[in-house]
């Protein structure tokens, strides 16, 4: 009967599912391709990283106005820099996937597409799926402090190489790879980065008192987009400044969002909007209660995403259309 009853969990594509009378260790939960992965509630009992070298495993995807769409391969050989297309006057910006996904991702080609539409910019997509794209999610997720810390060593390469200012940093990270961003900001020695935004940073065997998850001080300014709170996503905030479209926890235009992927996913597409826009005005609520009440009257304004270091802080709340465009202002 038990086996009989999984079965049907798989087929329905329900959204997490605790497996507590067949292993009180096990659930199930939807990943970013709307997959269902098995999550280990004991991560202290995975190996952490079992076939992952991140120093050579992780692959740096450079793509610039000069080549939109076909990458140039980076590593740690700083050659590899001075001979691509590389500017070192224009602005960086680094994308970071989620679990089970890779550079191909949608946040990867999204948010590149639109930062150099918006500016000349040197877009590094980060391709971490050696580490990432595990059976165990609990294997990926114990990466991210050791993926964060392996970027943060590319980055101060590129300083101490006086290739890179790393205040004017924006790193764009979804899913689980919005706390291997965190970590990068917290392992970088040369400097602050500049800006983190966090797309609906990933709940799953990730508590607030983690110290290895995205947080407030992780660069300069840090900010956070929650539309699948409670469920893939992060429910408190986590950033100085949040983000909860719609309330945070579903999205409009997404119907019968079983595995709340759609939800998941809405974060990429509204922060990619936002890079060439600045419509997101968002009102400031006096706290995350005011979110969970669902009633925020507004104590001031604020504008979500962008492509810039800000200084706003507070949680705050934003409606939004159902199809692009998604801003309504």
């Amino acid at each position: 009967m038990k086996q009989i009853l999984i079965l049907f969990i798989f087929l329905a594509g329900a959204y997490t599912i605790p497996l507590d009378q067949v292993n009180p260790r096990w659930s199930l939960f939807s990943n970013t391709n709307g997959r269902m992965q098995v999550v280990d509630a004991n991560p202290l009992q995975v190996d952490s990283e079992p076939f992952f070298n991140p120093s050579t495993d992780i692959q740096y995807h450079l793509f610039t106005r000069h080549n939109p769409t076909t990458s140039q391969r980076l590593t740690s050989d700083i050659n590899t820099v001075l001979n691509s297309n590389w500017n070192p006057n224009n602005p960086t910006r680094f994308i970071i996937h989620g679990v089970d996904s890779d550079s191909n991702s949608l946040v990867s080609t999204l948010c590149r597409d639109q930062f150099l539409a918006n500016g000349d910019h040197n877009v590094i997509v980060i391709d971490w799926s050696a580490g990432s794209n595990t059976f165990v999610y609990a294997t990926a997720r114990n990466r991210v402090g050791v993926t964060g810390g392996t970027i943060s060593i590319f980055i101060d390469n590129l300083h101490r190489n006086g290739l890179i200012t790393i205040e004017n940093i924006i790193v764009v990270g979804f899913n689980l790879g919005a706390h291997v961003a965190g970590n990068l900001g917290k392992q970088v020695t040369r400097g602050r980065v500049g800006a983190i935004f966090g797309l609906d940073p990933i709940a799953n065997l990730f508590s607030a008192g983690d110290t290895d998850r995205l947080a407030v001080n992780d660069a300069s300014y840090t900010e956070g987009i929650h539309t699948n709170a409670g469920g893939n996503g992060f429910a408190e905030p986590l950033a100085r400044a949040t983000f909860y479209p719609n309330w945070g926890s579903s999205q409009p235009g997404c119907g019968i969002d079983i595995t709340g992927n759609c939800a998941h996913e809405r974060a990429v597409h509204l922060y990619a909007e936002s890079i060439t826009s600045n419509r997101f005005i968002g009102r400031q609520c006096s706290g995350y209660q005011q979110i969970l009440t669902q009633n925020c009257p507004g104590i001031g304004s604020g504008t979500m995403g962008g492509d810039a270091v800000k200084t706003l802080s507070g949680v705050f709340f934003i409606a939004t259309n159902s199809v692009q465009p998604f801003a309504q202002n």
